[in-house]
This record gives C-alpha cells, sequence and structure tokens, in this order.
C-alpha cells in the first residue's frame, strides 16, 4: 500500500484525529474499541498491559485495511515508536527523511502485518519494516559518501588538508554525529576551498543559511571529536 507523505509529517500525524462519525463506525466493527473514546483509545495505548495494547493496536490494524483513513490514526498512535527508530537508526538522515522513510513502510507494514489471536507484539511487527527501511537508507547513504569524497579528493587543491579530514568527516556521519550534507558542506568549503555562495547555490539555500549550518555543523563535530577543545574554548 502506498501513501503521500506529507512535508510536515510529525506536526500532522500530532494534530491527527478521527472524525466522530469515523470513530463511532470503527467502534461499531471492532468490540476492542466499543465504549473508549479516540482520547480513552491514545491513553490506553500509554498505560495498559501488553496484551491490551496489542489488542489495540490490532482492531486498528484492521480497520486501516478496510478504511485508509485509519491509516493516519495507526501512524499517529505509533509516533513515539516511529520517533524512537529515526532517532536511533537513522541519525545520519535529514529528520524529514528519516520520518518519511519510517512512516512510508510502516503504512506498508499495516497491510502486510500477520495478527495472531490472541494479537502478540502487534508494534514490534509493525515497526519491524521501518526499522529495516532506515538501516538501508543510512547504508545507502555511506556507500554513497565513500563513492563521492574521493572524487571531491581529486579535485582539491595541494594545499588541501588531504583525507585524514575526509577520514575523520566519514567517521563523524558513520556516528551519525555529521548529516551527511553536512559533512560535505564543512569538506567543500573547508578542504577543498570552494566558495561558501557556490554551495549555498547548489544546496538550496541561502548564503547565510550555509553559514549558519556550517557553523553549527562544525561545533557538533569538534565537541564530539575533539571535546577538550571545547573545553578550552569556553574558558577563553
Amino acid at each position: 500500500m502506498q501513501r503521500t507523505i506529507s512535508p510536515n509529517l510529525e506536526t500532522a500525524l500530532e494534530r491527527i484525529a478521527p472524525r466522530r462519525t469515523q470513530w463511532d463506525a470503527w467502534t461499531h466493527f471492532e468490540p476492542a474499541l466499543a465504549g473508549l473514546t479516540y482520547q480513552d483509545l491514545r491513553v490506553e495505548l500509554r498505560t495498559g498491559t501488553k496484551a491490551r495494547k496489542d489488542e489495540l493496536l490490532a482492531a486498528l490494524v484492521r480497520t486501516a485495511r478496510s478504511d485508509r483513513i485509519a491509516f493516519d490514526v495507526v501512524a499517529a498512535c505509533l509516533l513515539p515508536g516511529i520517533r524512537h527508530l529515526v532517532a536511533r537508526y537513522g541519525r545520519s538522515l535529514e529528520r524529514q527523511d528519516a520520518l518519511a522513510i519510517a512512516v512510508g513502510a510502516l503504512y506498508e507494514a499495516v497491510g502486510r502485518c500477520e495478527l495472531d489471536q490472541p494479537p502478540r507484539f502487534v508494534a514490534s511487527k509493525l515497526l519491524a519494516l521501518p526499522t529495516g527501511r532506515l538501516r538501508r537508507a543510512v547504508t545507502a547513504q555511506r556507500a554513497s559518501w565513500a563513492t563521492a569524497m574521493p572524487a571531491a579528493e581529486n579535485t582539491a587543491p595541494t594545499h588541501s588538508p588531504g583525507p585524514s579530514t575526509t577520514v575523520l568527516l566519514g567517521t563523524a556521519v558513520e556516528a551519525g554525529v555529521l548529516a551527511a550534507h553536512d559533512a560535505r558542506l564543512i569538506h567543500a568549503t573547508r578542504v577543498i576551498g570552494r566558495p561558501m555562495r557556490d554551495v549555498a547555490h547548489e544546496l538550496g539555500v541561502s548564503y547565510g543559511t550555509a553559514k549558519k549550518r556550517r557553523q553549527r555543523a562544525e561545533a557538533a563535530w569538534v565537541a564530539w571529536w575533539a571535546p577538550e577543545r571545547c573545553g578550552l574554548r569556553s574558558r577563553r
């Protein structure tokens, strides 16, 4: 099953709430939802027993398979788990890209998830595909990074600091400290020596935005790789 991903996905999911007529129809066909409001459902998914959570999520999955509107409710209910996956497995990706990958995979998982009787580990089953997709995206990103960096080095002037900086940047990307696009920004402007305006234009951002992005990225990089330098700077 495919779904169009909103550019403001996280905010949109936070605000999801079915209309009363929709919710009444769902509760009519799903006994597990009977007698609950949507707010009651959200509370029980946070505080209920594992068995109760599985029962409720299974009911939502069955509902989503017959009513596409309910897909958004499933994603909204699993948003805390999606955020956890993005933070754990998609740190080197752009956050909106990682969220889109995870939610897109979730929609597929809803259509293919096998529900036991009684249902068990429903959330884990639903989030398994998003986990795999995020890992695959990070692996592809690292492969792209590894290919791009040697090519960039070939264009570097003779006064370039050399591959050691490239290695350090690549390590920071793999560790999730830097996003790949921020590492490329640092490499292009600091190592190769390209004008910031040219790089900013390629990134589709203003000169000021690119400069601020590089400042934040370099600060995070130094704080991770050489925290003692941050301490020295703060004491000055």
